[in-house]
């Protein structure tokens, strides 16, 4: 069992530690014990869709470990070129320097989801890491449980069997990120 100390960051449901025996993993544990399903469900899904986003996503192990703070989920940890943590995506919207590489990321990966109807629905920025490697941005999306899970107003849940409405429901998503970046959504869709 393993005991999590250097923390790394803190959002909603989880918290994130750096791996006590690998500085070049992360644990992410869940901050309410009773939703730690919700990493399993985070595993399944990365299993579905790696092969269609393996550019954007973190490397994700097979299992869960058992740690102090109950169980956990280990990933790669992202650090950029001067071995610091990588910062999410809103600490990097007002440096000019990299949006333009940035924003053509962004846009490729949305395409990439419709492209393949993988249906995510929360595009928070700080979803998303942007790792510097060998001095360029690489964008990485960080948050796998809003996969095919999408939180209506009705207890239907049509966008489960119905592609064209869970389409509409993820653009319309996407549309408040692009206009937050200032992207033209006509590139995209």
């Amino acid at each position: 069992m393993l005991i999590l100390e250097k923390f790394i960051g803190k959002g909603a449901t989880r918290i994130c530690f750096e791996h006590p025996a690998d500085s070049n993993k992360c644990i992410r544990v869940t901050v309410r014990y009773k939703e730690e399903y919700l990493l399993e469900q985070e595993l399944k899904a990365y299993q579905r869709i790696k092969a269609f986003l393996d550019d954007y996503l973190v490397k994700y192990e097979d299992s869960l470990i058992d740690t102090k703070l109950g169980k956990g989920m280990v990933s790669e940890l992202l650090r950029d070129d001067n071995n610091q943590y990588s910062k999410t995506l809103d600490q990097y919207v007002y440096n000019a320097q990299l949006k333009e590489k940035i924003v053509a990321q962004v846009i490729d990966f949305a395409q990439r989801l419709l492209a393949h109807d993988i249906f995510f629905y929360d595009f928070n920025l700080e979803n998303f890491i942007v790792q510097i490697k060998d001095g360029e941005p690489k964008l990485k999306y960080t948050d796998l449980k809003s996969f095919e899970k999408y939180k209506p107003w009705t207890y239907l849940k049509l966008e489960k069997v119905l592609k064209p409405l869970a389409r509409h429901l993820m653009k319309r998503r996407m549309r408040k990120l692009f206009k937050y970046l200032d992207i033209d959504a006509t590139k995209v869709f």
